[in-house]
């Protein structure tokens, strides 16, 4: 007779090796001690992940998701107008609470190995993202929550380099702690927020609109990455 399926499989998988890789790091996990933490046969990782690497390409994107989805629950909590500054503090929030999230974006490398090398390497995802960035400042803009004479590419620019030298930051100037990591997104968002501030009333519904809109596009292409 076939063996029985184990329910939520999957999730046994990503559950076990996120525990690894907190305790022992990436770097020093193998296949074989994810599939004894989940309780199931090495072949049954393979029927569900390809190799060592997807494994942990899928823990991270389940922890994006969770991150994507604390920011939101921010946003819709919030009360009054969301500035950037507010933004980049609920995303810098939720990715402090969350250790993989925080390892990647410190770079660390006894946690993750080479995977915080290679992550910068986005391909077509960062040109993507950026598009979905100019749409969401446009709506900022048309909120009151960004100056409307700012020329829109301009501010993405901005805040593009911003994003990705942190994503490379670890491989040129060396880890972040936490403190370091938070102090340098609050200064910036500070910054960038005075800069870009409107000289007019906020509308506070279509700021968090905004800001709504581009998470749901995250979590779309986070969908579009999910193994079928």
């Amino acid at each position: 007779m076939p063996r029985p399926l184990v329910p939520d499989r999957r999730a046994r998988i990503l559950d076990a090796a996120r525990d690894l890789i907190l305790e022992n790091g990436w770097p020093r996990t193998t296949v074989a001690d994810v599939a004894a933490r989940a309780g199931i046969g090495k072949g049954a990782v393979y029927l569900e992940l390809p190799d060592k690497a997807a494994i942990l390409d899928a823990v991270l994107r389940r922890s994006t998701r969770d991150l994507t989805a604390e920011v939101r629950r921010r946003v819709v909590e919030a009360t009054g107008p969301l500035d950037l500054p507010a933004v980049y503090r609920f995303g810098t929030e939720a990715l402090l609470g969350d250790p993989l999230m925080r390892a990647l974006y410190a770079g660390d490398v006894s946690l993750l190995g080479d995977h915080v090398r290679q992550v910068a390497d986005g391909g077509d995802r960062y040109a993507e993202r950026f598009g979905w960035l100019a749409d969401y400042v446009a709506r900022l803009q048309d909120a009151g929550v960004v100056d409307p004479a700012m020329p829109t590419e301009t501010v993405v620019r901005v805040l593009g380099v911003f994003s990705v030298g942190l994503v490379h930051a670890p491989g040129t100037i060396g880890a972040m702690t936490d403190d370091a990591l938070r102090d340098a997104v609050a200064l910036f968002a500070d910054l960038v927020g005075r800069g870009l501030a409107a000289d007019r009333p906020v509308d506070p519904e279509a700021g968090r609109a905004a800001q709504l809109g581009l998470l749901a596009r995250l979590d779309h292409q986070l969908d579009l990455l999910e193994d079928p």
